[in-house]
């Protein structure tokens, strides 16, 4: 077959129009719909007493429960944060760590526990700090020179022989840098 003729084929073609049919189709549902809205109207409006007071139960015993679970939602992530604030937490990072627990965001609770790690290393390191002795004015006789015999006498009354070891390697070192000069 031509092109020419495959056109006239097509033009000959008539189709069955179901736009009748479609329109009745669609006013039975109409009407169906309406029927049925009717009668849920007609049977809400026959419902006795106590299916009213039982669906009204229902709905408070629904509400009691959401409430239960939320209330159960909030004592756990309390608990938690109260554990995290005993360790050391801030509060603000302990109730983020808690609700992610509470969640079960465990990324979230690993993130927050590697800030509260950094940031407890801080902590220790500047403790540490403001704990260590300042030297004494004086000490070395104000030459920068230190008294390592009455330091190595000193350690070894305590009976820390790693600090003998330490000044008396100190102390060859000072004598062999005297004697270079």
């Amino acid at each position: 077959m031509s092109a020419e003729d495959k056109l006239k084929a097509l033009e000959a073609f008539e189709y069955e129009d179901n736009t009748a049919e479609l329109e009745k189709q669609k006013a039975a549902v109409s009407k169906a719909n309406s029927e049925a809205a009717e009668w849920k109207r007609k049977h809400n409006a026959l419902l006795g007493e106590d299916e009213k007071k039982k669906q009204e139960q229902e709905e408070k015993f629904a509400n009691m429960e959401k409430e239960l679970s939320e209330l159960r939602e909030a004592k756990r992530v309390s608990e938690f944060k109260a554990k995290f604030i005993a360790q050391g937490y801030d509060e603000a990072l302990a109730e983020d760590t808690a609700k992610a627990m509470a969640a079960g965001d465990s990324a979230k609770v690993f993130a927050n526990q590697q800030k509260f790690l950094d940031e407890y290393a801080k902590q220790v390191k500047a403790d540490a700090l403001k704990k260590t002795p300042k030297p004494t004015p004086g000490a070395g006789g104000g030459t920068g020179e230190m008294d390592y015999a009455k330091k190595i006498e000193e350690a070894r009354t305590n009976g820390d022989f790693a600090a003998v070891a330490y000044y008396t390697r100190l102390q060859a070192e000072a004598e062999a840098q005297a004697k270079n000069e």
